[in-house]
């Protein structure tokens, strides 16, 4: 039911975003004269990206005692970014889900590792906004001004931010005082192997390479969008400085829980270029193309990657 709701926001947001945008003037013509070949190069460093973070999983399960064959990882991985574009906030478990059923790698320590994931990618992500927003310090303000909701809607945030707080240390202090209750102790064994799959931050044994893996993931996502910005003739002439802004402004948009970020990243990418003072139907029309193309890629490159886990899986019939 929730899922419904959600997926008609989107159809919603799409609907009033692009109602007034005209397919065979606008739309069509920025792809007959788009440059295929960065938009090939932009697919492949998008795929890069998911190969780099198939590699990178399997040094954050080396600690638990876990490996997993690397292509085996990277399916999962493209697996999970399909889902998250149907379903979202599935993708997480569905990958794991995919390589407990490869190789029986407990599902609870491969959330673990997935959470810690999340937690070096909020990081990164962060200092991608701080770089970017510094870089246009004038355009961020612009852009506060397009989304400011107010006080009144920062004080309801601040109410739902404590009110997470209390429910959380509510359930710290249920888990602990009944531990030892049949219907919990199912919870505390699994919630243990998510905390030691989140753990293994201090006991990876390539550090280094972790990082390098990390950064290089999103250098592949900045390049891949800028690679897609220079092969459309509506966005051909943003600088790279401009792309670091659009990404930070847009990546806004992907918290909403729509179907691969479906409405509020459209949304966000033209409050993104109308605080840089550029065309805001350029914005609409490079987020159209460009989350169309990247959705369908990741759907089919997942589902490919799905169907020949479990073909080779030992475990299929599971």
């Amino acid at each position: 039911m929730i899922y419904l709701v959600f997926l008609g926001l989107a159809c919603v947001l799409m609907y009033y975003l692009y109602r007034d945008v005209s397919w065979s003037e606008e739309i069509l013509p920025n792809l007959a004269d788009a440059n295929w070949a960065l938009v090939v190069c932009s697919f492949i460093l998008g795929y890069s990206a998911t190969i780099i973070r198939g590699l990178r999983w399997n040094i954050m399960l080396e600690p638990l005692g876990h490996h997993a064959p690397e292509w085996t990882n990277i399916h999962s991985v493209a697996f999970g970014y399909s889902m998250n574009n149907l379903v979202p906030r599935s993708g997480e478990l569905a990958r794991c889900t995919l390589l407990n059923r490869a190789t029986k790698i407990p599902v609870d320590q491969l959330i673990g590792t997935v959470i810690l994931e999340r937690i070096v990618d909020s990081f990164i992500l962060l200092s991608l906004m701080a770089i970017a927003f510094g870089l246009h310090r004038d355009d961020l303000q612009h852009l506060l001004s397009l989304t400011s909701g107010g006080v009144e809607k920062t004080n309801q945030i601040g109410w739902i931010f404590w009110c997470l707080i209390a429910g959380f240390i509510a359930l710290v202090f249920l888990l602990r005082w009944k531990r030892n209750h049949p219907w919990i102790q199912p919870v505390v064994r699994f919630l243990n192997g998510i905390l030691q799959g989140i753990k293994t931050i201090f006991k990876l044994k390539r550090k280094l390479l972790f990082i390098v893996y990390s950064l290089g993931i999103w250098m592949c996502w900045i390049f891949m969008t800028f690679a897609f910005m220079q092969a459309l003739p509506a966005t051909h002439e943003m600088t790279f400085t401009d792309t670091l802004f659009f990404m930070a402004a847009s990546s806004i948009g992907m918290i909403a829980p729509t179907p691969g970020g479906a409405g509020t990243y459209h949304g966000m990418s033209e409050l993104a270029f109308m605080a840089m003072n550029k065309n805001k139907l350029s914005g609409k029309i490079f987020a159209l193309i460009s989350w169309t193309a990247k959705t369908t890629f990741d759907i089919l490159i997942g589902f490919v990657g799905f169907f020949i886990v479990t073909a080779k899986s030992p475990n299929k019939k599971a």
